[in-house]
Parts: structure tokens; sequence; C-alpha cells
């Protein structure tokens, strides 16, 4: 059996029958709050993955990065034969811009994609009175500094009286200072020896993620879910937990520094 609707047209005439199948209905309204209710459900599950999925791309990014580095430093290295010191006021250079030249002088390979500074690179480090500052926040909110950071002084970063023991790639250099490079051939285990990795806060000033390596800092949780990208002085790149980073054990001490020793009588 069919049943005739009639429907009305505007105009003149009269209103025409359509035929309808038997039985077609809509969605009850249980019915679409089950579909809704299902879909959110998916949605749930499907976001976590997702997240994951968008934080492993960006670290990704930010390791491509650091091969590019390690391959600007390396060559660096071989026309010098010697590494960049983290700060050479003597020739108004940081180690990124020392080997700027040989990333052809290109910022983006600098910035990590989960580095969320609110300066940009090129205007994160002020010369003041011959030596590199960071640029300051302007808000307590506010997060500043490089999104790179290097291994100038070894495990010696955990106490400034031992800086002097050069036990990383570079010293921070003052005004009319001659203090030597550090030649490729003073690297005992290059596969082994922290160079590069994402920069941590400047212990004591949480705003403030430094040029310079720190091993008593405490890496942030929130780039690269809790981990950290790191580069190698053979050039290698890893990804590596945050604790790892800066454990206290004699197997990490001996990576942070240029003479693969543990240097025990530096204490955290």
């Amino acid at each position: 059996m069919r049943v005739l609707i009639h429907e009305r047209r505007w105009g003149p005439g009269v209103g025409r029958a359509r035929r309808v199948p038997e039985g077609r209905r809509a969605f009850t309204l249980i019915e679409l709050l089950v579909v809704i209710a299902i879909i959110a459900i998916l949605a749930a599950l499907l976001l976590p993955s997702l997240s994951r999925a968008k934080t492993a791309a960006l670290s990704t990014r930010c390791k491509s990065n650091l091969h590019q580095v390690g391959l600007a430093l390396s060559m660096y290295r071989i026309d010098h034969r010697v590494f960049p010191h983290t700060v050479d006021a003597n020739t108004t250079n940081t180690w990124f811009t020392a080997i700027m030249p040989d990333l052809a002088r290109s910022t983006n390979i600098l910035k990590c994609p989960t580095f969320k500074g609110e300066w940009p690179l090129e205007e994160s480090i002020v010369w003041a009175f011959g030596n590199a500052y960071m640029r300051g926040p302007t808000g307590p909110d506010k997060v500043v500094g490089v999104s790179y950071g290097y291994n100038g002084f070894g495990i010696g970063s955990v106490n400034k009286t031992l800086w002097y023991e050069n036990l990383g790639l570079g010293f921070v250099v003052s005004p009319g200072q001659d203090v030597p490079q550090v030649a490729e051939d003073r690297v005992a285990a290059p596969s082994d020896l922290i160079a590069i990795a994402d920069s941590m806060p400047q212990p004591g000033y949480l705003q403030y993620f430094s040029f310079l390596l720190s091993i008593s800092s405490v890496p942030p949780k929130d780039r690269h879910n809790g981990g950290a990208n790191v580069l190698f002085a053979d050039g290698h790149a890893a990804s590596e937990r945050n604790p790892r980073l800066v454990e206290d054990t004699e197997a990490n001490r001996r990576r942070w520094n240029v003479d693969h020793q543990p240097h025990p009588e530096v204490s955290f």
C-alpha cells in the first residue's frame, strides 16, 4: 500500500499528490543522541593519538634541524680545526653566529618548532659592554632565549668556579681575553660527546632558555613530550628522555666532557 501526501505549491493550481514509500521515517531524538555519543567517544579515543602524532612530527623536524646544524658545525671544525666558543666578545660572535655562514646565514634551521620563545633568534641576544646577554621577557608568562644550547663547559657548567677547566667545547670569552679554542683532536670520544641540544632554562632564571647547556638545569617537560633532541660531536642526532640528559651518573658525566672522563671532583 502507498500513502498519498498532498504538497502545497505557491501559485495557482491545485495541490498535487507525491508518493512516498510506506515505512520511511526520520531519526528519533534518542537515536540522534546515541549517534552523537558514539562520535564523542571515538573523538576522545583518537585525539590523544593525533596529539602524539603531532608531537612526534615536530620532534622529527627538530632532529632534522639538528642534523643540519651538525653539518655546519662539522664544516666549521674542518675549516678551522677547532670548535667555536660559546661566546667570543672579541669577534662579537656566539656559537651559532660563528657557524651561520655554513647555514647559508639562515636562522630557520636554528629554530625548534616546539620552542615558544618571545623573541626571534635575531633579536634574542643583546650585546652590551662587550658581552652577550639574553633579551628579557615582557611579562611573567613569557619565555625568552634560543632553541638550542651549546655544551660549552661540560660538567663544569654546574659550578662557575670550574669553568676554567674547559671540560666542554668553548668558553664565554670576555673583551680582550685571549683564550684558545678547543682543538678537534682534544675530543676523546666524538660519538659520545654532547655538542648541542634543546635549550634548557638557565638555573635560577626559569624564563631564560640559554644558548649554553647546563647539566644542573631541569629540561622543560613541554617540549618533545618530556624528551630532548641531542646532537653529538660526530654529527649524529638522537632523542632521549630528559632525566637521562642531566642524570648524575658516571656514563652521563663522560658524555658532557671533551676528555670523556667523569670528573668526580665536580659535585652537583
